[in-house]
Parts: C-alpha cells; structure tokens; sequence
C-alpha cells in the first residue's frame, strides 16, 4: 500500500459511501486484513493488505471513533460523528465495533447516513398495522416495551423514532432519558448518557438505577443485557415508568422464553411487558430499498393470564397465532403476496 493508512481510510468511508455501503468490514487472518463492504445485504471484499498495514488503518478509525487506541484485548464501541468526518463528508455517522480475534482486531462500521435517518415511524416504512400498533403501544404511560431482532434490523431507528413520536405528541423532553453504548444519534432536549468505556462501576444497571432518581417518566436503555438489567427495567416499569429497550431473542415468542430461562417471575413478566416488537429488514421486491417485516404483540389481560402460567415456546408460539400480528412468518407471508418481499426472504425468516 503506497497511500499513508489515514488517507487510505478516508478514501474507504468515501467509496463506501458513494456505494451506499451499509456496512465496512476489517477481517483479520493469518495472512493480514480483508475490507469487505455490504451493499444491499451482499458482501463483496474491496482490498488486502499485510497485518501491519492493517493494524495502523484499525487505530485511524479507532481514534476517529473516540475509542482506547492502545486496547486491543477488549471489545470496544464507539461512534464517528459528523466533526470527524469532515474530511470525508458532512452528512453521516458511522457506528464502530471492534472484536479481539487470536488473527487480530476484528472492526465492524455501520453506515447511517443522516439524510436517510427516519425521523418518525411513519419513515421507517413500516406496515401501515405494524406502525399503528406501535404508536397505541407508546401511548401507554407505563410499561416495558421491548425491541428483538437481529443485528442489523433496525432496532435502534425504530427506537429513536419512537422517542421522536413521544416529543411530538407533547411529551416533555425533560422526563426523556437514555442509557445507550455508545449514544449512537444525538436528539436535541432529552437527556442521554453512555456507558461505553466508562468501566465497571458506570454500566446499564448503575446507570439506570441513577436514572430512577431523576425523576424521569421514559427510560430508554439500548440493550437488557443480564439478568440484573432485565430486573431494574421490569421493577421501573412496574412502578408506573415508559420503559424501552431490546433484547436478543429473535422473536416475540422467544423474547418471553428467555426471560423465563433466566428465572425471572412469569408474573412480573406477564405483569411489566406491555408489548414486544420483532423485526427484520429484508430487501424489497426489487432486490434494492431494504424494509421492515415486523411482529407486534399488545399485550391484554388474557396473555398476562397465560404468560403468569410459564408456558413452554411450543405455547406461547401457538398463542401467539391468534392475535394478529402475533407472527413474523406471517408478516412476511402477507407482504409477500402484496408483492413488496420475494418468497426466499419470506422463507429466510
């Protein structure tokens, strides 16, 4: 490579978004490094280098993205922010995670273009019944709402629409509060800390546990990561908070299997969660223009009842397909014949 790494990255982050890359990728082997971009949910590999080359890319981008240079043992988060990103662009963020492989730093750059970020939900080109059931559930005014899906579907644009709901229809930006890691998109009034890098006695549960003495009606926290986090956030929303959050578990039915498998009372869970939102971003019909499929649970006094019982996943899943938006596969099912998804997609989920 004859170009010095600051200048080579530069240029990467503005291919790739010239490329309308989602995602940039540094694979680490045993030969040296791979960039890989993901343009529309396919993966095509752009350079490699030696190993060294590669590790002085790695710590560009890394102090780009505010993280510890000099750390490489240890998963770090960070965010490149529009300041950062002069030089290349004035209209993205770009989301930074690097993982320790024995081959090296793996780093991972997800790519959000601020003029394609959703502002409302009515952006985020969800189902007009999936959007509808959303807002019901945020007009709530206490309760766990819970986001699952895997990486990459969505969960954080819904969120942030989802406040951004909450400050038009008159709620004040002061009882807004958020624990995220790191605060991926900045929203003007409300309050939001991170918890990335600050070390073990500023984590999800000290920040929240904090937080309740702010006097705060709407909690958002990015992720319920243990099960003492999963207990703060179901005790607040039991006490009268809003509480949003995701959770990795796949789908609705899977979000209340976990909760169970990690021994949390089926009555305080039936009792807190007011909803539960499953979602995936597929490409649409035209193999371009990535979407949402979505499951949408609302929660009423027959599913606390079943829920209180700690019924199996084979249960809840055959409850589930009574309610009507109870089922991914059949959200996808229904914008597959409205022609917006094509069948494989269908399938895939």
């Amino acid at each position: 490579m004859k170009k010095k790494p600051h200048i080579f990255v530069d240029s990467l982050l503005k291919d790739a978004l010239i490329k309308n890359a989602g995602d940039l990728y540094f694979i680490p082997d045993s030969g040296g490094y791979t960039v890989r971009f993901r343009i529309e949910g396919v993966q095509e590999n752009i350079a490699s280098f030696p190993r060294k080359y590669g590790e002085m890319c790695i710590g560009y981008i890394k102090s780009l993205a505010g993280l510890l240079t000099y750390k490489t043992k240890i998963p770090q988060d960070g965010v490149i922010r529009n300041d950062a990103l002069s030089a290349v662009t004035d209209y993205a963020e770009m989301r930074v995670s690097t993982f320790p492989t024995v081959a090296g730093e793996r780093v991972a750059v997800r790519i959000i273009k601020d003029n394609d970020t959703p502002k409302f939900l009515k952006d985020l080109n969800f189902q007009a019944d999936v959007s509808d059931a959303i807002n019901r559930l945020i007009r709530k005014p206490g309760g766990l709402i819970v986001l699952t899906g895997p990486t990459g579907s969505g969960k954080t644009s819904t969120i942030y629409a989802i406040i951004r709901e909450l400050l038009k229809h008159t709620e004040d930006p002061a009882s807004i509060m958020t624990i995220e890691d790191p605060v991926e998109s900045v929203i003007d009034g409300i309050s939001q800390t991170s918890v990335s890098g600050a070390g073990e006695e500023w984590n999800n549960a000290a920040a929240f546990r904090a937080l309740l003495r702010q006097d705060v009606k709407t909690i958002v926290i990015g992720e319920m990561r243990d099960r003492e986090v999963v207990k703060v956030a179901l005790d607040a929303a039991l006490t009268g908070h809003r509480v949003i959050t995701t959770y990795h578990a796949g789908d609705i039915a899977m979000v209340y299997t976990r909760l169970l498998h990690q021994g949390v009372e089926p009555f305080l869970i039936a009792a807190a969660i007011t909803g539960v939102v499953a979602q995936r971003l597929v490409p649409g019909a035209n193999g371009k223009n990535r979407i949402p499929v979505a499951s949408v649970l609302e929660t009423n006094d027959s599913w606390r009842d079943f829920i209180s019982r700690a019924p199996a996943l084979k249960e809840i899943r055959a409850e589930l397909s009574s309610y009507p938006l109870g089922s991914l596969y059949k959200s996808a099912e229904k914008m597959e014949k409205a022609g917006l998804i094509k069948p494989e997609w269908r399938l895939s989920i």
